[in-house]
């Protein structure tokens, strides 16, 4: 019974461990702006590195809010800006569009990253924005709440970690756990062999003594393999608890001003913070 206790257990870790995460809210329920002058835009790419993706979201939302405006630009000069990160005209010399980046999430799928970016965009050219600096819907998800995070660590060691994108912490936690868990039922096996050795009539004195030594060896590293799986799954839960989101800092489109001949062109400077 404890054998198949053991394996039952090791097997859902790795069964569970692949579990998808939960998109944010913000990806199915656009927030709402505080006030007028702004509004809230989502885009999404995919790319085969994160940076790929996340440079070709945020040009998308460039592009999105320059035809909104009825000013469209070419994307070749969006995606030139947006990689290399440098100040562009993005919009006319009549348009100053400010744009806030204040979410991200990346989620991976068959190699490839897909990134989904939350923008605050000016509700319209050449008026002042008041963007809400303060908002803090980006991370409120399932999995980046304590509760949630000692909830699945609690089912799979290290997952709540992974939730909140400790990913080298979450892993380590689950190999750990898994690694002992497997010691421990080899070893528990190993030793019950031992014991149908000693209840054999057969078995002599010599071979009894042998026995038993292994069985004492075996039960004792079991022993110390269980320990210390409970030990690190009690601290597998106070950590996925208390550890904090591992997020990612945004970046933002910051306007200038740039001269252009003798008008005053709008430019953008990228700010990235990866």
């Amino acid at each position: 019974m404890k054998k198949k206790t053991l394996l039952t257990l090791i097997l859902a870790l790795i069964a569970l461990s692949s579990f998808a995460q939960d998109k944010p809210g913000w990806i199915y329920n656009k927030p709402q702006p505080t006030n007028n002058t702004y509004l809230y835009v989502i885009e999404s790419a995919t790319g085969i590195t994160e940076i790929a993706a996340r440079n070709q979201a945020f040009a998308r939302i460039l592009q999105s809010t320059a035809m909104r405006l009825g000013q469209p630009i070419n994307s070749d000069e969006i995606n030139k800006a947006v990689q290399s990160g440098k100040t562009f005209d993005v919009i006319s010399s009549q348009y100053n569009i400010p744009i806030n980046k204040v979410c991200e999430y990346t989620e991976r799928n068959n190699g490839n990253y897909r990134v989904y970016i939350l923008c605050q965009v000016a509700k319209a050219g050449n008026i002042i924005v008041e963007f809400d600096y303060e908002f803090n819907g980006c991370h409120d998800t399932k999995d980046y709440k304590n509760s949630t995070a000692l909830i699945k660590s609690a089912l799979v060691p290290g997952l709540g970690q992974i939730g909140k994108r400790h990913y080298i912490e979450g892993g380590i936690t689950l190999a750990t756990e898994v690694t002992l868990l497997g010691i421990a039922y080899f070893s528990y096996n190993n030793a019950q062999k031992q014991v149908d050795i000693m209840k054999n009539a057969n078995t002599s004195y010599v071979d009894y003594m042998a026995a038993k030594d292994k069985y004492n060896s075996k039960k004792k590293t079991n022993n110390i393999c269980l320990g210390v799986a409970a030990a690190v799954y009690v601290f597998n839960l106070y950590r996925a608890y208390t550890l904090n989101p591992n997020y990612k800092s945004g970046y933002a489109l910051n306007p200038i001003i740039m001269p252009d001949g003798y008008d005053l062109a709008c430019g953008v400077s990228l700010t990235y913070n990866f």
